[in-house]
């Protein structure tokens, strides 16, 4: 397709000329290397058109393209497939699969991103609202005893979020976190309960002192939407194409752990995730998106930005430390161990008293020694 721009006495006309596809055979491959196909280009290449295009969400694509593979048996005339063995089955399954129709239409299924593609032009809406229908009786359902949330994670056209279910953990706040944590609790649950609500919750402390499993806990007992930023995306929260992710979850939790890199001091190294940050929770930007935001991060909170720490801006700020010692004790024999603790203990010792400790012993020659304790 080639577009012809001529500019005479001022006035401008464009003449769109229709030739055979100027698209390379290798420009239908996607950019990265964790897709297949790019399906626009795959469209052009086959129809020379710009297509109309309509994504669906959280559809079970494995059982909705075995339906549709039977069902328009006789309307494919070609297809494109990505299998892969997952966790050492016997059998690949499928990863993508691309149908092109009679028409113009390419229906696209992406298991990873549990979505599904409708590229078409000539063809008549009604047959795609039709098929659209039948799709959306595969669409993902919630477990009774899981909560889902929704991975951020990059794709061949920008940030996308993938649903993967969560188990709550039994977890009574009571036995598992030292007496003032209570009352935080009951703020930070409270706060991210209300519709249309802002702010900040900071949750830090050192490793192992339950700060993952208050979240699970947290994002498992409420009813919105969570969407989680993992820590090797930390960079994604200047990327504009998040924003597009967030608009289109209105009153949601985002959660981003082990967010040292983010909500380190502007003045230290010129941050700018500190500004996005901002942004989202008690900006202009956060007036429309109503979204809720939780840190978690093990950093001295001496190094955090001052600005996140605002009155108004913040819900909940928490330094979870080890179980004092009565309430270690006490724990440790509801979960049926007999020691007896006589200093303040982190839930993760607790919790896995039976398994061995692997840990390094410094000394003064190269190199490392490990024991192996019971």
């Amino acid at each position: 397709m080639e577009f012809l721009i001529a500019n005479k006495d001022y006035k401008t006309s464009i003449n769109l000329q229709k030739t055979t596809s100027k698209i390379n055979i290798s420009e239908v491959f996607a950019q990265r290397s964790f897709s297949y196909l790019n399906e626009f280009n795959l469209f052009v290449a086959h129809f020379n058109m710009i297509p109309n295009f309509i994504h669906l969400r959280d559809i079970h694509c494995k059982k909705a393209s075995n339906w549709f593979a039977k069902a328009y048996k006789t309307e494919i005339k070609d297809y494109y497939f990505d299998k892969r063995y997952f966790n050492n089955s016997k059998n690949a399954e499928f990863d993508e699969i691309f149908y092109i129709l009679c028409d113009d239409l390419i229906v696209y299924f992406n298991p990873t991103c549990s979505t599904v593609r409708f590229l078409f032009k000539k063809t008549d809406f009604d047959k795609i609202e039709k098929i659209i229908d039948e799709i959306k009786k595969f669409k993902e359902r919630k477990s009774k005893n899981k909560s889902e949330i929704s991975l951020l994670i990059n794709t061949v056209d920008g940030i996308d979020t993938k649903s993967l279910e969560i188990t709550k953990p039994k977890l009574r706040i009571e036995d598992n976190y030292n007496d003032d944590f209570m009352e935080v609790h009951k703020t930070i649950y409270q706060r991210l309960s209300k519709k249309n609500d802002k702010g900040l919750v900071i949750l830090h402390g050192k490793p192992g002192t339950g700060k993952t499993s208050y979240i699970r806990h947290l994002i498992s007992s409420l009813k919105k939407e969570d969407i989680f930023l993992p820590p090797n995306m930390a960079a994604e929260i200047t990327n504009p194409g998040l924003i597009s992710v967030l608009i289109d979850r209105p009153n949601s939790i985002f959660v981003i752990e082990d967010a040292e890199n983010i909500v380190v001091d502007r003045e230290k190294d010129g941050n700018s995730k500190v500004s996005a940050l901002l942004n989202i929770s008690d900006g202009l930007l956060s007036d429309c998106l109503n979204i809720q935001i939780i840190c978690s991060f093990n950093t001295d909170i001496s190094k955090v930005d001052s600005a996140l720490m605002r009155k108004g801006r913040l819900i909940a700020k928490y330094e979870f430390k080890e179980l004092e010692v009565q309430k270690a004790n006490t724990l440790s024999k509801k979960l049926g161990f007999d020691s007896n603790f006589n200093s303040p203990m982190t839930l993760t010792a607790i919790y896995n008293q039976g398994e061995k400790d692997f840990q390094q012993i410094k000394n003064n020659t190269i190199g490392f020694k490990v024991s192996c304790n019971n």
